[in-house]
């Protein structure tokens, strides 16, 4: 196993130099740092701590905004599959949508020297992400707003699924939209909000847009508001998100109103239990546990040495027809 002072030899420079690369201070100049890197990655260097005697395996740390819901448990699973074939550990930790946190967060992970970090969250971090790769940490962003710096990026495009839904609704015959707005600061839903809003534009779809948020009571909240303050001036619902959707249907059953007869809905996600709603959940399959595999393992193969330009991985999402979207 590679040491500290093989990679001071082969960059040709003191242990002290090593040692500053690796803990991101900025008293290194580029050229040197960048000989210090390569040759970590040519050497497969990583350092190695002991508890009692033995030795911990490589850690890869994971940040995620919460836990609620499917969405981040599901990216998870999918890293978690892949992390446990090629023996390493999990360090996982939740931001809470707070900017101080995450950035708290990576500072503890940048500290525990884990081997490569997993971000799935937004976007005012790149300062952080930036160090932490001037160090040879490598990272991988998940299901977020393409990084002004160049990091591996993993995750679907959000702007042409919510044209995609816009256009099945439409074909379905459906002109008049109420359009569940989620958490503006959640890029994801911002996107598939906008290509909604574009292609209903374009196409003469009449959106009227209220605000929500992603769980199954802030569905319930805003089309109960709706419904009392303007009435059903709709004929189908477009959630940004399944849970949002959950809600939506509760709140039309509890206001005495039919689906899909009087009104249609339509989710984003595929959630576990959206095949068993009353009635099963028409919505979008985005493939969430792939997205966690495919991060990490480009993860694997930087860490693996594998050199080249940052990748942009865009999977494909599908529409899940069910029950709760009719043909008018």
């Amino acid at each position: 196993m590679p040491s500290i002072k093989d990679v001071a030899r082969l960059a040709g420079v003191s242990i002290a130099t090593v040692s500053r690369v690796i803990n991101g201070y900025d008293n290194v100049s580029e050229e040197t740092r960048k000989r210090v890197i390569d040759a970590i990655r040519k050497l497969n260097y990583h350092p190695v701590y002991a508890v009692k005697g033995a030795v911990l395996k490589r850690t890869i740390g994971v940040l995620v905004p919460n836990f609620g819901g499917f969405h981040y448990n599901e990216i998870l699973t999918g890293i978690e599959k892949e992390a446990i074939k090629r023996d390493f550990t999990l360090m996982i930790s939740t931001t809470l949508h707070r900017t101080s946190v995450e950035l708290e967060r990576l500072e503890v992970f940048f500290a525990k020297r884990v081997d490569g970090i997993i971000v799935c969250s937004s976007k005012k971090d790149e300062e952080q992400l930036e160090r932490l790769i001037k160090s040879a940490i490598p990272v991988v962003v998940v299901d977020r707003e393409e990084p002004e710096i160049r990091l591996d990026n993993v995750g679907i495009d959000n702007y042409a699924a919510g044209r995609m839904c816009a256009k099945y609704l439409l074909e379905k015959g459906h002109r008049k939209v109420l359009l569940l707005k989620g958490r503006k600061d959640i890029y994801s839903f911002s996107d598939r909000e906008r290509g909604f809003i574009d292609y209903s534009t374009r196409h003469g779809i009449d959106v009227k847009v209220t605000p929500c948020g992603y769980f199954a009571e802030h569905g319930y909240h805003a089309v109960e508001r709706y419904l009392k303050k303007h009435g059903r001036d709709f004929t189908a619902i477009f959630a940004i998100n399944d849970l949002s959707a959950f809600g939506a249907l509760k709140a039309l059953h509890d206001l005495g109103v039919s689906v899909p007869d009087e009104v249609s809905v339509m989710g984003f996600d595929d959630d576990p239990i959206s095949s068993y709603t009353i009635p099963p959940l028409t919505t979008v399959r985005q493939p969430r546990e792939e997205m966690g595999r495919v991060a990490f393992e480009i993860l694997y193969e930087r860490l693996s040495g594998k050199k080249g330009v940052a990748r942009r991985v865009v999977l494909p999402v599908e529409i899940i027809e069910r029950e709760s979207v009719k043909q008018l």
